[in-house]
């Protein structure tokens, strides 16, 4: 073999080397963050009440708390419901006490027992009538409902995908800008994913209800909202 040959042999992987650590000094990446979301309507809501009673001993506290649920979940069945989210068994039983002044020591007041129902309200439309139910049949306080509905994964899809749009499209202006020319992307993470947010409705006044006629309640939109963070690789 003549020294030319080998000569030519040495160099070639060199001349390889150094052009492959041309491209990749010559490679750039742009990072970028997108945002998406969509609006659905909700189909059901979970509704959540409380009965409260202080009385002089636990098992009359208990008793009467006992004895308000009781007529409360009787009245629940009438409703459209899931039955199978009816939760009704959680009390609590606790001494009350206030301080007194002029003995400087704690007194007691009674026993307070608080009992929890909820349940999965099915139709929206009876959401008026279930609250003047739950208030009319003695529960002491009713917390707000959470809305929520089956397209909820659906939308969450839909919002990634407009997520990622966004995300290439603030890519391809950066590159266009900067003179390079966009690629495919390297790496692409979401963001955690955050539970629905109830946007209030754009509604004109309803007209005066007859006085006998439940309480008319409008949910707005459910609002689905996702987030994508974005490596597009870039070259000149």
């Amino acid at each position: 073999m003549c020294s030319s040959d080998l000569q030519r042999m040495i160099l070639l992987p060199l001349g390889l080397a150094t052009a492959l650590l041309s491209a990749s000094l010559g490679a750039q990446t742009l990072s970028v963050e997108g945002k998406g979301t969509v609006e659905i309507a909700p189909e059901y809501a979970r509704v959540g009440a409380s009965v409260r009673h202080i009385a002089d001993s636990a098992a009359a506290a208990q008793a009467t708390v006992d004895r308000v649920v009781t007529t409360l979940l009787s009245e629940i069945e009438k409703l459209p419901l899931d039955p199978d989210t009816v939760d009704a068994g959680h009390i609590t039983i606790q001494p009350k006490y206030r301080w007194n002044p002029r003995l400087e020591a704690q007194e007691l007041l009674g026993y307070e027992a608080t009992r929890s129902l909820g349940f999965k309200l099915t139709s929206l439309d009876s959401f008026g009538e279930t609250l003047q139910m739950l208030t009319e049949q003695g529960a002491t306080s009713v917390q707000p409902p959470q809305y929520g509905s089956t397209l909820i994964d659906e939308a969450r899809s839909r919002a990634l995908t407009i997520a990622y749009e966004n995300a290439k499209r603030d890519a391809l202006s950066l590159a266009t800008a900067a003179g390079l020319t966009l690629g495919l992307p390297d790496t692409i993470s979401t963001g955690s994913q955050r539970p629905p947010l109830l946007r209030a409705a754009q509604r004109a006044a309803p007209a005066a209800m007859d006085a006998e006629m439940a309480p008319r309640y409008e949910p707005g939109q459910l609002s689905v909202s996702a987030s994508v963070s974005v490596i597009f690789s870039a070259s000149p």
